[in-house]
């Protein structure tokens, strides 16, 4: 005689959403220091710009965030193809460091 093992969604339901809040919370709660302590050196100096300007209003440098440094890109010499893969192609390995060899 063959048995079948039958889940019972009500018996069983606060298991799943047990389970899914633990996941979300791993993924959540888990990323938030990494994501506070900004890119890691090896970043392209795109990102670390990036990472230090974002979310607009949160820098000095660059109050209006991206689209006040993609105005600067596109007033350096060239095309702003050729400038932002050459910022992307950098990897100074900290803000401050991308900022000197960019020149600004």
């Amino acid at each position: 005689m063959i048995t079948y093992v039958t889940w019972s969604i009500p018996k069983y339901g606060w298991l799943l959403a047990f389970v899914l809040a633990i996941a979300l919370l791993a993924m959540f709660a888990g990323g938030k220091p990494v994501l506070a302590k900004g890119p890691a050196a090896p970043a392209s100096c795109m990102g670390q710009e990036a990472a230090a300007i974002s979310p607009p209003g949160s820098s000095d440098e660059v109050p209006r965030g991206m689209p006040e440094f993609m105005q600067f890109v596109r007033g350096l010499p060239g095309s702003p193809g050729s400038s932002i893969s050459f910022i992307a192609g950098l990897h100074a390995g900290s803000h401050d460091a991308c900022d000197a060899a960019i020149g600004g």
